[in-house]
C-alpha cells in the first residue's frame, strides 16, 4: 500500500496526521463472489470482487478536533455513511460534527474495491473500529513520548490523551502528528480489545433529513453547464445476439434539438438538448436489425438440460450411491427458478466531461466501485487513469448491477464525441432490454435419502445454471454430492443480490419440507433434528415464536413456512413466514414475516433492520411477483407494470430479532442473506396452507387457480 504526495496532500486538505489503514483479512475462511462469472467470461461486466484482498482507507485527524475519513466505498441506501460516523465518533470521542466522510471520489480516495451490502458493514464498518483501537493506541504512545510521561499513566480522551483520573486533555491528535503519515495494518473481523467495547447508540440515518425533504443528490439530479443528454436505441432482440444490419437516421436527425445521431459500435446513439429530444429521435430512427437463428420458443428446462456440461463438482462427501441404497425413504423432486433482474429505482446514470482537448475527463456516476470505472474509462478512451476522476454519487439501488456498469464509458465516449458535457439516461426499457442482464434462471434436481427416525442420510443435487452456493454447512448429511451445470444461453447473467444462494437454496428448502412431509414428520422437528450447528436451533425456535407456528386459530387456506440459510459460512438465518391463500382468484397474500438471523455484533440497529426488511421485500418479490418475460429472441418485459416489484401493499408487518451465539464477535454482514430463506419459507406456508406444492417461482394467482383446479 502506498500513498503518493498528491493524495496525501488531497487527503490532508492543508494540514492533519493521516492514517492509511491496511485492511488485511487474516486466514479465517470468509465469503467470496467469483472473480469471473464462467457463463459469460469474455464479459466485463460480470467481474466481481473477491473479498479476501488487502485494501485500504484513509483517517485525518485535523485540527479543532476535526476528523475526516476517506473511503472508496459509495452509498448504496444501506446506511453505509452512517455506519462509519457511528464507529468513527465513538472509536475517536467525538461529536458527530466533527466527521467528515468522503466517499468514491477516486481524486481523494483509496481503491478499497466494489460495496457491496453483505461486506461494507462487515469489514469496513468494523475495520475502522479495529483501526480507531490502533489509532488510539498510537497517539497514547506519542504522548507518552512528547511529554515524558509513562504510557501507563495515559489514556485516551475526547479526541486527545490525558492522565489517567483527570478529564483534561493534554495533547491533541493534531499537534502529535500533524503532517505526518502513519501506516497501519488491521484484520478488520478481530475482535475488538478489552479497553473500549462498542456499543451501539442508535444513532440515526445520517442522510435521512436529506432524502426525505429531497436534498441528497444523484446523478440524475445534477446539472453541470453546457451540458446535453444522450441515450441509446434499444435493440429488439437479445444483445450477446442482435447485429445491426441497416439504418435509416435522416428523419431522427431532423428533430429539433437533436446535436447528433450515429451508429457507434453497432449502435445508434442520440446526443440532444432536451432528454424529451433524445427520445423523439430515438423513435424516429428506422433500423434493420438481424434475426438470431433459432425458436421463438423459450423452453427453458428442456432446453438446458439438452445443452448442459458438466462446469464443477461443488461438493462431495461420503458415497452418495451408498447413502442413498441403505436410506429407508428416497424423496426426488424438480426445480425451477425464473429469469429476474435488479430492478433498481435508479436506472443507470453518468455524466462525462472531458477537458484539456480530451486529454482529461471527469465522469458523475452511480457506481458501486467508482475505481473500476474509472479504469474502464481509461481503457475505453485511451487515456491513463491519472487523468480521469470518477466521483461516486449516492446510488438508488445497486445490488451487484453497477459494480463496472459500463454507462460511464459511454457517457465519456459521447462527450468526446461531441466535444461537450453529456448525460447518459438509461430509459427503463433499456435498463431490461439494452442492458438485457438477468439473474439466472436455474433447473434444479434434488434427491434425498433419509431414515425412518427422521435423520438425513444422503442428497445428491444437480443444478443448470447456478453457482451451487448454499448447499453446504445447513444440515449434517454423510453423502452428498452436488454437480453443477452450465448451458450457452443468448441472455447475458448478471450478478444479484444474494448471488447464487437464492435458486438453490429455494429449491433445498421447499425439498426439505416435501421430505418431512413424507415422513410424516413436522418439517420444524425435522429441520431441528438435522441442522449442523446447534445456532439454528435458537433461530428457529425464536422464528416459531415469533411467528405463532404452533397456533392452531390461523384459519382456512391459511399456513406458515419456515426456511433456513447458511450464507458464506458466516452468516445463519431463519425466517418463517405466515400466508393467506384465496382459492378463488389464487392471490397469496403474506400477512407476517419473522426473521431471526445471527449475524454476530450489530453496529448500528437501526441500519441493519432496515437492510433486512429490505431484503426481505426482495424475497417477496422473487418469490410471488418479480420475473423477466423471455421469448427466444428478446426480452418482452419493457417497465415496471409488467415487472412486478413489491408494492407497498405487498410488503406485511416484519418482526426482527439477533442472535449471536455461532461465532461472536464482529460482524459477519446480512444484506442478502435474508433475501434467500424468505423465498423458501413463503414457499412452504403456501404449501401448508392449501397442500399444493409450487415447484417453480415465482408463485403467481395464475398457477395456483390452476393447481387448485387440478387437484
Amino acid at each position: 500500500m502506498s500513498v503518493s504526495r498528491r493524495q496525501f496532500l488531497k487527503a490532508m486538505g492543508g494540514a492533519g496526521l493521516l492514517y492509511a489503514v491496511r485492511f488485511a483479512p487474516g486466514s479465517e475462511p470468509q465469503d467470496k463472489t467469483y472473480d469471473v462469472f464462467p457463463m459469460d467470461i469474455d464479459d466485463d461486466e460480470c467481474v466481481a470482487a473477491i473479498l479476501d484482498i488487502d485494501y485500504s482507507e484513509w483517517i485525518v485527524l485535523g485540527p479543532d478536533g476535526k476528523v475526516s475519513i476517506f473511503t472508496g466505498r459509495t452509498e448504496l441506501g444501506q446506511g453505509l455513511k452512517t455506519v462509519l460516523a457511528a464507529v468513527v465518533t465513538q472509536g475517536l470521542e467525538i461529536p458527530q460534527g466533527k466527521l467528515t466522510i468522503v466517499q468514491g471520489d477516486t481524486e481523494l480516495c483509496p481503491d478499497d474495491g466494489p460495496t457491496t451490502g453483505s461486506s461494507a458493514t462487515k469489514y469496513v464498518g468494523w475495520g475502522y473500529w479495529i483501526a480507531c483501537e490502533k489509532i488510539r493506541a498510537d497517539l497514547i504512545s506519542r504522548a507518552s513520548r512528547s511529554l515524558g510521561i509513562p504510557v501507563s499513566e495515559l489514556h485516551y480522551r475526547n479526541g486527545g490523551v490525558g492522565r489517567k483520573g483527570t478529564r483534561n486533555v493534554l495533547k491533541g491528535a493534531f499537534e502529535l502528528g500533524s503532517g505526518q503519515v502513519v501506516k497501519l495494518s488491521v484484520d478488520p473481523r478481530a475482535s475488538s480489545s478489552n479497553d473500549k467495547t462498542y456499543v451501539d447508540l442508535g444513532i440515526p440515518n445520517v442522510n435521512a433529513k436529506k432524502i426525505v425533504t429531497g436534498k441528497l443528490k444523484y446523478v440524475g439530479d445534477l446539472y453541470i453547464p453546457g451540458v446535453l443528454y444522450a441515450g441509446w436505441l434499444s435493440q429488439p432482440y437479445h444483445p450477446k445476439q442482435t447485429v445491426l444490419k441497416s439504418t435509416d437516421l435522416s428523419a431522427a436527425r431532423a428533430i429539433p434539438g437533436v446535436k447528433m445521431v450515429e451508429v457507434i459500435g453497432g449502435r445508434v446513439a442520440v446526443v440532444a438538448e432536451r432528454y424529451n429530444d433524445v427520445l423523439k429521435s430515438l423513435d424516429a430512427v428506422n433500423a434493420e436489425w438481424s434475426v438470431p437463428q433459432r425458436s421463438e420458443i423459450l423452453q427453458l428446462e428442456e432446453e438446458s438440460r439438452s445443452r448442459a456440461e458438466l462446469f464443477e463438482v461443488k461438493e462431495q462427501e461420503g458415497n452418495v450411491d451408498a447413502g442413498l441404497a441403505v436410506s429407508d425413504l428416497v424423496v426426488s423432486e424438480t426445480y425451477t427458478t425464473q429469469y429476474t433482474t435488479q430492478a433498481p429505482m435508479e436506472t443507470d446514470t453518468a455524466i462525462a466531461r472531458m477537458e484539456d482537448g480530451g486529454k482529461r475527463a471527469t465522469v458523475w456516476a452511480s457506481s458501486q466501485h467508482p475505481h473500476r470505472a474509472r479504469e474502464i474509462v481509461s481503457k475505453f478512451l485511451g487515456i491513463p487513469e491519472s487523468s480521469i476522476q470518477v466521483i461516486g454519487m449516492p446510488l438508488g439501488g445497486g445490488f451487484g448491477g453497477k459494480t463496472s456498469n459500463p454507462v460511464t464509458m459511454e457517457a465519456a465516449g459521447l462527450a468526446r464525441f461531441v466535444e461537450a458535457p453529456v448525460k447518459l439516461i438509461y430509459s427503463r426499457k433499456d435498463q431490461f432490454q439494452l442492458r438485457g442482464r438477468f439473474k439466472a434462471a436455474c433447473v434444479i434436481d434434488l434427491t434425498t435419502g433419509v431414515s425412518a427416525n427422521g435423520k438425513m442420510m444422503a442428497r445428491k443435487i444437480d443444478i443448470i445454471h447456478d453457482m451451487g452456493f448454499g448447499t453446504t454447512n445447513t444440515y449434517t448429511i454423510p453423502h452428498t454430492l452436488t454437480n453443477v451445470y452450465h448451458a450457452d444461453w443468448p441472455f447475458k447473467r448478471a450478478v444479484s443480490r444474494g448471488t447464487s444462494f437464492v435458486q438453490t437454496c429455494f429449491a433445498v428448502e421447499s425439498h426439505v419440507d416435501m421430505v418431512a412431509a413424507a415422513l410424516g414428520i413436522d418439517p420444524l422437528e425435522f429441520r431441528r433434528n438435522n441442522v449442523r450447528f446447534q445456532a439454528f436451533v435458537s433461530l428457529l425456535d425464536v422464528c416459531a415464536e415469533m411467528i405463532g407456528y404452533y397456533n392452531s386459530q390461523q384459519g382456512p387456506n391459511s399456513g406458515v413456512g419456515m426456511a433456513i440459510v447458511n450464507h458464506g459460512g458466516s452468516q445463519l438465518g431463519a425466517v418463517a413466514a405466515e400466508v393467506k391463500v384465496n382459492p378463488s382468484t389464487g392471490k397469496v397474500t403474506v400477512k407476517k414475516i419473522c426473521g431471526a438471523f445471527d449475524i454476530g455484533t450489530v453496529i448500528n440497529r437501526n441500519t441493519a433492520t432496515v437492510g433486512i426488511r429490505g431484503a426481505i421485500t426482495w424475497g417477496i418479490g422473487y418469490a410471488l411477483y418479480e420475473e423477466i418475460i423471455l421469448n427466444g429472441h428478446r426480452t418482452e418485459t419493457e417497465d415496471l407494470m409488467a415487472y412486478h416489484i413489491p408494492r407497498f401493499s405487498d410488503i406485511p408487518p416484519v418482526e426482527i430479532a439477533f442472535l449471536d451465539n455461532y461465532q461472536p464477535g464482529s460482524p459477519r454482514g446480512c444484506g442478502e442473506m435474508p433475501v434467500i430463506p424468505t423465498i423458501g419459507a413463503i414457499a412452504n406456508a403456501v404449501y401448508r396452507a392449501i397442500g399444493v406444492r409450487f415447484y417453480s417461482t415465482p408463485i403467481t394467482p395464475e398457477k395456483v387457480k390452476k393447481a387448485l383446479q387440478g387437484a
